[in-house]
């Protein structure tokens, strides 16, 4: 329906350097949903969903073709529109993505990671491009992780007309709290839905996960969430129609004044 969206996000467990079953939990838990829910628009997937502690050098392009084609397969099984997390390698590198494939086998949108973390400015090649595409008459800006830290990113997004920020994540502790303050405060801030999923469990030399992929309305309150511990997924319904009222109680867009910020942001020591 024009101007609705019906997503899901899925928290799934994932193993270190295990892709093959990865991909066997992935898609268990994606037909869960597809058996369960009717009528979903979109369903996603957390950051780099499969390839958690491979080691980068034997990431090569036949196995990085095998996981872009594993994800056009989900797609079409469950019959709707998936959000993956994936890396790719490329003739420059490997790049951190999240790709939108449709059931027929399309490419709606397929975003790099822009805002590399720590060891990822070494070992990955930032993107340099936003991306922003369409579904059901709501438009979506991508963001992955770290992406998350950056105002500025999804304030772009806001400002052409974005209606949804779709995050993707393998946000860690003990950084818990600040993710969940950066879920509230980029959706009200710029007063458009905030949809985010992350992986939850542990991920090698002591890290873990958060979890508590949740939604946040326009206002930044959170209307759905995820703090189990455990594979399972939320549905929640996207309406434009209450991101074009929260721009008209909550004029953030229309007030700001980037004449008198612009040049201030030019000074800094970009490197």
């Amino acid at each position: 329906m024009d101007g609705q969206l019906k997503v899901a996000a899925v928290q799934v467990t994932v193993e270190q350097n295990n892709i093959k079953k990865n991909m066997e939990n992935v898609e268990k838990m994606a037909m869960t949903v597809a058996e369960n829910e009717k009528n979903v628009d979109l369903i996603l997937f957390h950051e780099a969903c499969l390839e958690s502690g491979i080691q980068l050098p034997e990431f090569d392009k036949k196995l990085s073709d095998e996981i872009h084609d594993f994800w056009k397969s989900i797609a079409k099984k469950v019959g709707t529109n998936v959000l993956a997390g994936r890396l790719e390698r490329k003739e420059d590198g490997i790049y951190n993505k999240a790709t939108v494939y449709a059931p027929d086998g399309r490419i709606l949108a397929d975003y790099a990671k822009i805002h590399l973390f720590n060891s990822e400015r070494e070992t990955l090649i930032p993107g340099k491009e936003l991306v922003m595409f369409e579904l059901n008459g709501i438009k979506i800006g991508i963001m992955i992780c770290a992406d998350f830290g950056f105002p500025e990113l999804s304030r772009a997004y806001a400002v052409n007309g974005c209606h949804m920020l779709a995050v993707t994540s393998s946000w860690a502790y003990p950084d818990d709290d600040l993710w969940t303050i950066c879920n509230q405060a980029r959706s009200s801030e710029n007063g458009v839905y905030c949809v985010s999923v992350d992986r939850i469990g542990p991920a090698g030399n002591g890290c873990v996960k958060v979890g508590r992929s949740m939604v946040c309305n326009p206002d930044g309150l959170i209307i759905a969430n995820l703090w189990e511990k455990t594979d399972t997924y939320y549905v929640q319904t996207i309406y434009r129609e209450e991101v074009e009222k929260r721009h008209q109680t909550m004029k953030w867009l229309e007030w700001l004044r980037p004449d008198l910020y612009t040049d201030w942001l030019k000074t800094y020591k970009w490197d």
